[in-house]
């Protein structure tokens, strides 16, 4: 397994912002940053805005389209989706802080995937023109002051906005390089809402299988999608494995979470469960496949932060 995820390509940053007026934002931010950014990324680039992206004469060439409505090549796949997973990840503020006074500082995580890295001057902008735009209720301003690369080496402050000067020379993340000799327990802390489907349902709990599946699944999709390659992996064996892994220790909960779709018109429910969570049993083969799952998040709304989980 661990030659295969070294297939994959990302990159970690942290948007280092400072409160310009008084801001009011949700308990959790993740729609707030989210739309915004959206918002904010279309404007920059997007020249025919009032016209749907899959009918634009240039969306081939569009990095908007991209970046938020890959396409299948050949339409849908197997499983019916007609988009690739977005190949991007932003993490709102941890906390459930809900005022920041004028000069406070608060940060974004901003994860990215294969092809996107090289569209990251563009997530740049797109950040500065959110804090112009202004967030939440009031639409309070920030404003970006520095881009800070993350790594197993540290961490590399590569934009000051002072300057304006981007250093492209930072550090990208492939899968684990090695193994891990951690026993036969590990602790997962689900730190914002993890949504994964089991018969159809999405799942009240999170057991060790159910886990292994999604993140396989994620991580095939983005290496497929976003980095040219294919994960050449006997999935069902790592499965049948993975169901022999059970749940030491559990103490989780359903946290219930909503957001309105400007795209459909309505409040959208995104629950998912949140807590801690031991499993037990060969879990070691696996640590490589946990860790870049700490990075890349797993399940569904990954976009808005959802399915962050960190090991223990």
């Amino acid at each position: 397994m661990i030659d295969e995820l070294r297939k994959i390509r990302y990159a970690r940053f942290r948007m280092e912002m400072v409160a310009v007026d008084r801001l009011k934002l949700p308990p959790y931010k993740g729609s707030t940053f989210r739309g915004a950014f959206g918002h904010a990324f279309k404007k920059l680039v997007c020249v025919k805005r009032d016209m749907d992206c899959a009918t634009c004469l240039i969306c081939a060439q569009c990095v908007y389209y991209y970046v938020f409505e890959t396409p299948f090549s050949g339409g849908e796949d197997s499983r019916g989706y007609a988009f690739a997973p977005h190949p991007f990840v932003i993490e709102p503020p941890g906390d459930t802080r809900q005022i920041y006074e004028a000069g406070d500082a608060l940060s974004v995580g901003l994860v990215l995937v294969g092809r996107a890295l090289d569209s990251l001057p563009y997530f740049i902008y797109a950040f500065e023109e959110m804090g112009r735009r202004g967030l939440g209720t009031g639409r309070g301003k920030v404003a970006l002051k520095r881009v800070v690369a993350l790594s197993a080496a540290g961490e590399q402050c590569i934009y000051e906005a002072d300057t304006g000067m981007l250093d492209l020379d930072y550090p990208v993340c492939v899968g684990s390089s090695k193994g891990e000799d951690i026993g036969s327990l590990v602790h997962l802390r689900l730190q914002t809402p993890i949504r994964l489907k089991a018969g159809g349902r999405y799942a009240s709990r999170l057991d060790f299988s159910l886990l292994v599946r999604a993140l396989l699944r994620r991580v095939s999709d983005l290496t497929r999608f976003h980095c040219g390659a294919e994960l050449e992996l006997d999935f069902e064996q790592w499965i049948a494995r993975a169901e022999k892994v059970q749940t030491a220790a559990v103490n989780t909960r359903w946290y219930d979470w909503e957001r309105y779709s400007l795209r459909q018109d309505q409040r959208m429910k995104l629950g998912g469960v949140v807590g801690d969570v031991v499993f037990t049993g060969d879990v070691e083969p696996f640590m490589p496949l946990l860790r870049l799952g700490a990075d890349l998040h797993v399940g569904k709304g990954t976009g808005f932060g959802l399915g962050r989980y960190e090991i223990l």
